[in-house]
């Protein structure tokens, strides 16, 4: 039987409290018990069978199915309060991958009733094709929020979990969700190509039925929400990648340091730490190990040749015979100096010839200005010079300058 949604919205706006108690009731509650959360949040004189009589008839809960006198919410209802609250469960990418497989069956059903110009059924597989792309980016998006909500979880560690209880949080969510979700968006993969057939397939439709407005505005609509579909669901996987890449990263090394604390101790709990054989992994300078300390003769000794050391000057780095040129050329001289030679058919070689004192890095400066300037109107030869100059050779297309802008 049909629900009065005005009635549904109502009863709900009306008794929130009691429907939220419900919904976080993970695992129903019997008949007692539901009496008295009824009695907690009652605002009216209804009694309590008559309030569940009406939870049960607007299918806001119903019997658990092992027990007897026992109710729980129902799947929809949890669905929409977990949506409300940003409390989404994640998807499989098994769950979506099945909606994809309906994707293609009704595309496949799509492409017959094109070919036999059956208007009908264009329009039903077109809803079908809709109704499937709305359910995974639904999913998709649902995903991205339940990612992020337990990856705040485990930052927070509320519940003081340990690393590797954490490191298993999250490489659950590495393994069953973000990388089959990476393989389903790839663009080399399955996907993608179906995704591409079906943007075809619209794009054909739409053409096909050009003059019949009502169908050519159905297939326009599927294909932006096709576009919708791919864009979000790349954005989803991304967002979520953004969030549980670092914490997997840190986890893991601090997982796996925990795992080798926690082996280490127990391998010196039941051989003696000489089993670990310290000496040798940490290469202690001439000193040996004797339950867990040091010797203390060694140690002194070590430390009587360490307050003798004398450091020595460090080396000095030899620049060669050159040193550094602190020439400059300044930009003004050279605009002047320039326009007074216009004009010129070689720039570099113009710049090579008037000031030869120059050190080459200082000549690239100047010719550099000259060939970024919005000054000049400058153009490049078709044929490739060689410039050689002491101890370098420039391969380069002579840049002309005719005139001032």
């Amino acid at each position: 039987m049909a629900i009065n949604p005005q009635s549904f919205f109502n009863f709900a706006a009306q008794n929130y409290s009691l429907l939220h108690d419900i919904f976080r009731r993970i695992g129903g509650m019997n008949d007692a018990e539901l009496t008295e959360l009824i009695r907690r949040h009652r605002t009216g004189l209804e009694s309590p069978a008559a309030l569940i009589e009406k939870l049960i008839n607007l299918k806001i809960i119903e019997p658990l199915p092992d027990a007897t006198a026992s109710y729980e919410m129902t799947r929809t209802v949890a669905i929409l309060f977990r949506f409300l609250l940003q409390e989404q469960r994640l998807t499989s990418t098994a769950v979506i991958q099945a909606y994809l497989d309906e994707l293609e069956r009704s595309q496949a059903a799509l492409d017959l009733a094109i070919r036999d110009d059956k208007h009908s059924m264009i329009e039903r597989a077109l809803d079908e094709t809709t109704e499937t792309m709305e359910r995974i980016r639904q999913d998709s998006r649902a995903n991205r929020e339940a990612i992020i909500c337990e990856v705040m979880t485990v930052k927070s560690n509320r519940e003081k979990r340990t690393v590797s209880e954490r490191f298993e949080k999250i490489l659950h969510l590495w393994k069953h969700y973000l990388e089959p979700l990476k393989d389903l968006i790839d663009v080399r993969k399955t996907m993608d190509s179906s995704l591409d057939n079906l943007e075809r397939l619209l794009r054909h439709g739409s053409e096909q039925f050009l003059l019949d407005g009502a169908l050519h505005r159905e297939f326009s609509r599927c294909s932006v929400r096709l576009v919708r579909l791919r864009r979000d669901m790349t954005a989803d996987f991304h967002e979520s990648m953004h969030e549980v890449e670092p914490l997997y990263a840190s986890l893991k090394q601090d997982s796996s340091l925990a795992r080798g604390v926690a082996r280490a101790l127990e391998r010196i709990g039941k051989e003696g730490i000489k089993s670990l054989n310290l000496q040798s992994e940490l290469a202690i300078h001439a000193g040996r190990l004797r339950e867990g300390l040091f010797d203390n003769t060694d140690i002194e000794a070590y430390l009587h040749n360490v307050r003798g050391y004398q450091p020595q000057e460090p080396p000095v780095i030899s620049f060669g015979a050159q040193q550094p040129s602190h020439q400059f050329i300044p930009p003004d001289e050279l605009t002047d100096k320039l326009l007074q030679s216009l004009p010129v058919n070689d720039v570099l070689q113009w710049i090579l010839d008037s000031y030869e004192e120059y050190p080459f890095p200082e000549l690239l400066r100047a010719y550099g200005r000259i060939f970024g300037s919005d000054s000049f109107s400058a153009s490049f030869s078709r044929d490739e010079k060689k410039y050689q100059l002491p101890g370098i050779t420039v391969l380069a297309c002579p840049l002309a300058v005719e005139a001032i802008r």
